[in-house]
């Protein structure tokens, strides 16, 4: 059984993570963990009082959490119908980033599922600052991120961002392989320049194509307009993308993608999830 760990703020856009995971993996059987972190409401109440009416913040901060816990999974349940996933709840005052790390490695969760934005994210940028956190500190298991706009299709066309320094055999991002082989899906193999290719790329892309050659497959060469991200963006609405891969380490492309302004209206990418694989 597949384990999926989904953090949640309960936000719309938590529950479309959510709705978007059970539904990508619907006739799979999932054990589905939420989990909820109060520490930031913590630090912020508790300032603000004297340390004996604390410990009834965090109480109530409990309750709460049950409460929202309760009427998630019951609209969930309701809203999916007959599929066979478990889900249960945890909620805890832990920061979210040390904590998922320790989960993935005390319980060997295979994806965790986060929306874009929780419910205090902004409209101008593409992603919150607890999903950029939990990108760059996350280890030992993909991160499937979701906006709040997706209605969920099939992943016929998923693209994989790279910049070709580094050749990734497809074999060894077994998440992107399973659902690549799962729906039949066409892969896109796509980099982001201004200049030719230089000889150590053009290895990369013939290693590419041979590794590629069981799958239905295209590699495109887009010339970077403004930036990163807009390319990108522009490349997804013209080929009708549904979901885009990226392998993330420090030092690659996808660190400066992530920091990069984002204006507010992006068309169809901002209803595209986003699976980061990372790599040390």
């Amino acid at each position: 059984m597949k384990k999926i760990l989904v953090p949640t703020d309960f936000s719309k856009n938590a529950y479309a993570a959510l709705f978007y995971v059970s539904k990508l993996f619907g006739s799979e059987a999932l054990q589905i963990t939420l989990v909820h972190s109060f520490g930031d409401e913590i630090s912020t109440l508790t300032s603000r009082v004297d340390i004996g009416r604390s410990e009834g913040i965090v109480d109530k901060l409990y309750a709460q959490s049950e409460d929202d816990g309760k009427k998630f999974m019951h609209t969930i349940k309701l809203d999916l119908g007959d599929l066979p996933h478990t889900y249960d709840i945890i909620s805890t005052p832990a920061q979210l980033p040390r904590l998922i790390n320790t989960m993935i490695a005390e319980e060997g969760f295979d994806l965790v599922v986060m929306g874009s934005k929780g419910r205090t994210g902004a409209e101008a940028v593409l992603m919150g600052s607890t999903t950029l956190k939990v990108i760059q500190k996350l280890e030992g298991c993909p991160l499937l991120i979701v906006p709040k706009e997706v209605d969920f299709n099939i992943p016929s066309n998923i693209a994989f961002a790279t910049d070709f320094n580094e050749f990734y055999q497809l074999s060894k991002l077994k998440p992107l392989l399973q659902l690549v082989r799962h729906y039949n899906s066409t892969l896109h193999v796509t980099h982001v320049g201004e200049a030719e290719l230089n000889e150590e790329q053009r290895h990369n892309i013939e290693q590419f194509k041979n590794d590629l050659i069981e799958f239905n497959s295209e590699i495109h060469w887009l010339q970077k307009k403004e930036n990163i991200s807009n390319t990108l963006h522009t490349f997804i609405d013209d080929k009708n993308i549904d979901l885009l891969a990226l392998v993330y380490h420090k030092h690659n492309f996808i660190d400066t993608l992530f920091r990069e302004p984002v204006v507010k209206r992006m068309g169809k990418n901002t209803h595209t999830p986003t699976l980061v694989i990372p790599i040390k």
